[in-house]
């Protein structure tokens, strides 16, 4: 397991004084970033490699979010591989060992070169899986989502310079916050999926399409042509 202490900065921050989903994800993401760096496996190493991680989906259990100033522990570990794909928890705990946030991932490691899915090295298998901590008893991550055929249409989206990553795609993290501006501001998200199907890149134009039921939204953030790059589900 990799973890580092954090203090709730003003700047992570939603309008409810809570850590908004952007800067949990935010966290999340930064977390399994040290990890690697610290391993050797980090983005000089992936890059010199012309290799990638790319996250495929989400699913992450809200108990609580943290407020300003509010000391946290973020964590993270690699529970198994199969093939291409890693699978990876993450936590938020509070200063006294309390689970505030529960997340589990699906990853694919990427030949960016062949432009193909491809087995990571024996070496980094390794280096991740020490010690092979217990996946987490939390909510099971659903690999595919049914998107609704009915929906209604929200504000197009237009992916800037300050949205793009490393790779030159939309970050992760953005989706759900884009997606999160969407719904009502009063809904209390307690659960998120999230499955990300191709990436978004600078100038591309998101068509939002909105479903609503009495306990969730599932926000398809489609191209023009109706192909998905992500859709989320927040649960109450």
């Amino acid at each position: 397991m990799y973890s580092f202490n954090e203090r709730i900065r003003y700047s992570e921050l939603g309008e409810d004084g809570e850590l908004s989903l952007l800067g949990l994800l935010n966290l999340f993401q930064d977390c399994s970033t040290f990890q690697s760096e610290d391993l050797g496996l980090g983005i000089d190493y992936l890059q010199n490699k012309k290799e990638a991680w790319w996250v495929n989906s989400w699913q992450i259990d809200i108990n609580r979010l943290p407020v300003l100033a509010e000391s946290v522990e973020v964590g993270t570990f690699a529970y198994d591989f199969k093939s291409f794909y890693g699978f990876r928890n993450f936590f938020l705990k509070d200063e006294n060992g309390e689970f505030l946030v529960k997340a589990d991932s699906i990853w694919f490691h990427y030949d960016l070169e062949n432009k193909r899915p491809t087995k990571p090295t024996d070496e980094a298998l390794n280096k991740y899986l020490t010690g092979h901590d217990r996946h987490l008893e939390m909510t099971k991550i659903v690999r595919k989502f049914d998107i609704p055929s009915e929906y209604e249409s929200g504000d197009e989206i237009i992916v800037t310079k300050n949205d793009l990553d490393t790779n030159h795609h939309m970050n992760n993290a953005i989706y759900v916050s884009k997606a999160r501006n969407l719904i009502d501001e009063d809904f209390k998200v307690k659960k998120i999926g999230v499955q990300y199907k191709k990436a978004a890149v600078l100038h591309d134009i998101i068509l939002p399409r909105i479903t609503r039921d009495e306990n969730s939204y599932i926000i398809n953030l489609a191209d023009r042509g109706g192909d998905t790059y992500a859709v989320i589900k927040f649960e109450y």
